[in-house]
C-alpha cells in the first residue's frame, strides 16, 4: 500500500466514527422526544383517551394529536442533539484515543499530519500513516462506541410513550394479564437442617433454620428440608450434585452424611435450563479425635538388681466423646543372645470413671510373680479405645522394667553398642514372623501370602545388611550364597591382618558370621519365591551360626577413638582470593491452583463492585464465588469467613440492601488479598558482598562475646560498608 492509501484509510476510519457518533446522537434525541411526549401525555396534553374508540378510523383520528406532538419533538430533539455533538475530525481522533488507550496518541498525530504533511519528513509521514492505518483496521468501532444502551433507552422511551398514550383501562387490563401469565422465578423460601450426631457421641439432634454454616461431628446425618417455589431442587456438595425428593407442594427433602468439610449449594429449578438464586451453606466437620492415654506413674524406665520389687502404676486417659475400654498389657522378654522368648500378659487395673470422657486407672506390677532372671525385662504400655465403632486402639508410650545382669557394662576403654542385642533379636523376630505366616497359610489368600512373604524377604535382607556392615563391609563380596568357605578374598584377608593381630577379629567367629550371612541370603531368596518352609530352615541355620559367633568371641566389641576438636585459632584464616561465586538463574515458582482460584474470585468481586447499579445477576455471582472459595480449601478458617461474607452479601442484594452488600464485599476482598499475600512466595534478600559478610560475621562474634574484641583479628576499614 502507498502512503496515500494509508492516509485514506485513516481518513475513512475517522469518517466512519463520525457517522456512528452522529446517529447515536440522533437516537438519543429521539429518546428525549419520546420521553418528553410521554411526560406531556401524562400531564394531559393532548387530551388523554379514557377508552378505545369502536371503529379503526376513530382510533387513528384520536391518536393524530399525540403522533404530531411526537414528530415535532423528534425533529427538535434530533436537531439539538446533532448541533451539540458536532465535532471536528481532530476531536473525533481524540475520542478514538480516549476509547482505545493502546493507540498512544498515534491516531491524533496521523490526523494532524494529513493536514500538514510538510511538518515532518516523508519517511516519518509514511511511517505514522502506515502504523495508524494498521491500528485502526484492528479496532472494532462498534466495541469502542457501543450502541446497546442507547437502543435500550430508545425502546424504553417508546414503551413509556405508548403506555402514556393508551387508555387507562387498556393498560390496567394488559398489566393484569401479564402478571397473571408470567410465572414467578424459582426461589428458596426457607431451609431447615436437622443435624443428628452419631449415636456413640450421646449428643441430641439439633435443628438449624436458614443457617449460613453448619458445624457437625464426622459421621453425622444431615436431614435437609427445603421449602421453595420450584419444580425440583438440586443440592451440590463436594461429592457431586443430587436432587431432593418432593414431599409436598413446595417441600423437598434429602439426607446426607457429614464426612468432610465442604458446603451445601441449594438451587431451585423450574425446568432443566431455568434455575433460581442459589442458597449456599458452609459445612465444617469436626473429626472424632483419637483418645489420649499415658502412664503417669512411674512414667520412665526402671532397673532393679533383683525381681523383689513391685511397680505402682497410674494411667490417665481421656477422649472427646467417651472411652470404651482401658487396659495395661505387658511383654516379658527373657533369654540372651539368640535365645529370646516373649510372653504376653495383661495386668488387672482398678479404673475410676469421674465421667465418660476422663478415666483414671491404677495397678500394681509385682515383678516377683513373673519369674524374672538377671538380664530379663518387662515391657508394658496402656491400651485404650473409644466408643466409636471400628475405632483402632491407641497405645501409650512403652516403658521397661529390667533386671540388670552382672557384667552388663564393658571394661574401661571399650564400649558395646547400645543395641547390642538388636542383630540377634532381629533375626529371632524374622523366624517368629515366618512361623506365624506358615500358621496362617490355610486361611490366607495366595496373593496375600506371597505379598507377606516378600515383606519378610525385605526384612531378612535388612538384617543381613546389618551383619555385613558390622563386619566392616569389606567382606561383602564374599557372602554370595553359592561361594564356599575356602574362596576367600586374599586382598581383604591381608587387609584384615591388623584386626586379627589386635584381637578384634577371631577366625572362628568370623567364619560363623559368614555362614550366617549366606544362610540369610538363601532364606531371602526362598521368601521371594514364596517357599516359606525352606526359608524357615535357612533362617534357623543362620540363627545357629550367629549363636556360635557370639559364643566364640564378643565380635561387636570395638575400641573407642579419641574425639577430634575444632581448632578455633584457624578460624577465618583461609585464603579468599580463589573464592568464586556461582550464579544460577532464579527459579520462578508456578502459580498454584489455590492462588489462581483466589485471583479469579478477586476479579469477580472487582467486577461486581464496579457495577454501581448492582445488576440482577450479582447475587448469583457472589454465591458462586463463595462456592469457589470453599472448593479451594473447605477446612481453611479464613476461606470459610470469606465465603460467609459473600453469602451474606448475596442475601443482602436479594433483599435490595446494596449498601450492606458493598461493605461485605469490600471486607471479603481485603481478606482475599491477605490470603493471596500469604500464598505468594517471598523472594530471598539479596546477599551483600564478601567484605560485608566478613564484617557481619565479626560483628556477630562481638555481640555474642563482648570480651572478644581485643582477640578478634583487625579488619581493614578500606572499601568496607558502614555498619548499620
Amino acid at each position: 500500500m502507498t502512503d496515500a492509501t494509508h492516509a485514506n484509510t485513516v481518513r475513512d476510519a475517522i469518517a466512519l466514527v463520525t457517522r456512528r457518533l452522529s446517529w447515536l446522537a440522533a437516537t438519543r434525541g429521539v429518546c428525549g422526544a419520546f420521553a418528553a411526549a410521554a411526560a406531556a401525555q401524562l400531564l394531559g396534553w393532548p387530551a388523554h383517551l379514557t377508552t378505545l374508540p369502536t371503529h379503526a378510523s376513530a382510533t387513528h383520528t384520536s391518536l393524530l394529536p399525540a403522533l404530531a406532538v411526537v414528530a415535532a419533538l423528534m425533529l427538535v430533539g434530533v436537531g439539538i442533539a446533532l448541533f451539540m455533538t458536532s465535532r471536528s475530525r481532530a476531536a473525533v481522533a481524540r475520542l478514538i484515543e480516549r476509547a482505545a488507550p493502546q493507540c498512544r496518541n498515534l491516531v491524533v498525530t496521523a490526523e494532524e499530519l494529513v493536514h500538514a504533511p510538510d511538518r515532518v519528513t516523508p519517511a516519518v509521514f509514511a511511517l505514522v500513516q502506515r502504523d495508524a492505518a494498521r491500528l485502526l483496521e484492528r479496532l472494532h468501532i462498534a466495541t469502542l462506541f457501543p450502541a446497546r444502551r442507547t437502543i435500550a433507552a430508545l425502546g424504553a422511551s417508546i414503551a413509556l410513550w405508548i403506555v402514556a398514550a393508551l387508555p387507562r383501562d387498556v393498560v390496567t387490563n394488559a398489566t393484569a394479564r401479564l402478571v397473571s401469565r408470567s410465572p414467578a422465578p424459582p426461589a428458596v423460601q426457607s431451609v431447615q437442617i436437622v443435624v443428628t450426631p452419631p449415636s456413640y457421641t450421646a449428643q441430641p439432634p439439633r435443628t438449624e433454620r436458614d443457617p449460613t454454616r453448619i458445624d457437625a461431628v464426622a459421621g453425622s446425618q444431615l436431614q435437609v428440608t427445603v421449602v421453595a417455589t420450584a419444580d425440583t431442587v438440586a443440592i451440590e456438595t463436594v461429592h457431586g450434585t443430587s436432587v431432593l425428593t418432593r414431599s409436598g407442594s413446595r417441600e423437598f427433602r434429602g439426607t446426607f452424611v457429614a464426612d468432610a468439610d465442604g458446603f451445601l449449594a441449594i438451587e431451585p429449578r423450574v425446568r432443566a435450563d431455568s434455575a433460581g438464586a442459589r442458597r449456599l451453606i458452609g459445612l465444617s466437620v469436626s473429626p472424632d479425635r483419637a483418645p489420649r492415654v499415658r502412664v503417669s506413674a512411674p512414667g520412665h524406665d526402671v532397673r532393679f538388681a533383683d525381681a523383689n520389687h513391685t511397680l505402682s502404676l497410674r494411667i490417665d486417659a481421656d477422649d472427646d466423646f467417651g472411652l470404651a475400654s482401658l487396659r495395661l498389657t505387658y511383654t516379658k522378654v527373657s533369654g540372651s543372645g539368640e535365645r529370646f522368648t516373649f510372653t504376653d500378659g495383661e495386668l488387672p487395673l482398678t479404673v475410676a470413671r469421674p465421667d465418660g470422657r476422663n478415666w483414671n486407672a491404677s495397678g500394681a506390677l509385682a515383678l516377683a510373680t513373673l519369674d524374672l532372671a538377671a538380664g530379663d525385662m518387662v515391657v508394658y504400655h496402656a491400651v485404650v479405645t473409644d466408643r466409636r465403632p471400628g475405632a483402632p486402639p491407641v497405645e501409650s508410650d512403652a516403658y521397661i522394667a529390667e533386671i540388670t545382669a552382672l557384667g552388663a557394662i564393658a571394661a574401661p576403654g571399650f564400649a558395646i553398642d547400645n543395641d547390642q542385642s538388636r542383630y540377634a533379636l532381629s533375626q529371632q523376630m524374622v523366624i517368629l514372623k515366618t512361623q506365624r505366616l506358615l500358621d496362617r497359610r490355610a486361611a490366607t489368600a495366595p496373593d496375600v501370602f506371597a505379598s507377606e512373604a516378600l515383606e519378610l524377604a525385605s526384612e531378612q535382607r535388612r538384617v543381613r545388611a546389618e551383619f555385613v556392615f558390622m563386619m566392616g563391609g569389606e567382606l561383602a563380596d564374599e557372602v554370595a550364597s553359592d561361594a564356599s568357605m575356602s574362596d576367600l578374598n586374599e586382598t581383604a584377608e591381608a587387609e584384615s591382618e591388623g584386626d586379627l593381630a589386635a584381637g578384634r577379629m577371631a577366625n572362628a567367629g568370623r567364619i560363623a558370621l559368614l555362614k550366617a550371612i549366606r544362610e540369610m541370603s538363601r532364606a531371602s531368596t526362598a521368601l521371594t519365591t514364596a517357599s516359606v518352609p525352606d526359608a524357615l530352615v535357612n533362617e534357623k541355620r543362620a540363627l545357629v551360626q550367629i549363636e556360635r559367633a557370639f559364643s566364640r568371641s564378643r565380635i561387636i566389641l570395638r575400641a573407642l577413638t579419641e574425639r577430634e576438636s575444632l581448632d578455633m585459632t584457624r578460624r577465618l584464616s583461609g585464603v579468599l582470593t580463589s573464592v568464586g561465586r556461582d550464579t544460577r538463574r532464579q527459579a520462578v515458582p508456578d502459580a498454584s491452583a489455590y492462588a489462581i482460584g483466589l485471583r479469579d474470585v478477586l476479579a469477580v468481586l472487582a467486577d461486581v463492585v464496579r457495577d454501581r447499579t448492582m445488576s440482577p445477576d450479582a447475587s448469583t455471582r457472589l454465591t458462586r464465588s463463595a462456592q469457589r472459595v470453599l472448593q479451594l480449601d473447605p477446612s481453611s478458617k479464613p476461606l470459610q469467613e470469606i465465603a460467609s461474607h459473600l453469602t451474606t452479601a448475596s442475601a443482602a442484594l436479594i433483599r435490595g440492601n446494596a449498601v450492606d452488600a458493598r461493605g461485605l464485599i469490600d471486607g471479603a476482598s481485603v481478606q482475599v488479598g491477605e490470603a493471596l499475600r500469604r500464598e505468594s512466595a517471598v523472594s530471598p534478600a539479596r546477599a551483600g558482598g564478601l567484605e560485608a559478610r566478613v564484617l557481619d560475621g565479626v560483628l556477630r562474634d562481638m555481640r555474642a562475646a563482648p570480651g572478644a574484641l581485643r582477640s578478634t583479628p583487625s579488619v581493614p576499614r578500606t572499601n568496607l560498608p558502614t555498619p548499620p
